[in-house]
């Protein structure tokens, strides 16, 4: 796929990608994928204002409870169960298409 950016874009665009350590091709398939979430949001904006709310609800009881979730992972001595909360930590923070699934397992459950 050829892409035709501006002189002014492309400066944006490299300069993103080289602050984020990302290629362009990533930075453009992240896009699209929240997009996908952003199309999905437009469908039905206030049961996706309740998922929003919820799952903010969700990350303000993580916070709230970070220290006993330090305390699980550093008193487990198993490593694959560490690096699987970890993993799942990163995923909820970094993958759009994470959010856009939760959002669909969410509507089922709701309707």
């Amino acid at each position: 796929m050829h892409l035709k950016f501006s002189a002014e874009d492309k400066r944006d665009i490299e300069a993103l990608v080289k602050q984020l350590d990302i290629s362009k091709e990533t930075y453009v398939l992240n896009l699209h994928k929240k997009n996908a979430m952003t199309r999905e949001a437009l469908k039905d904006n206030e049961q996706f204002r309740g998922f929003v709310e919820d799952y903010h609800r969700m990350l303000d009881n993580l916070y709230d409870n970070n220290q006993a979730l330090k305390d699980m992972i550093e008193n487990n001595d198993d490593a694959e169960v560490i690096d699987a909360i970890l993993n799942f930590l990163e995923t909820t923070v970094r993958d759009p298409m994470f959010l856009t699934q939760l959002y669909g397992i969410y509507k089922k459950q709701n309707s």
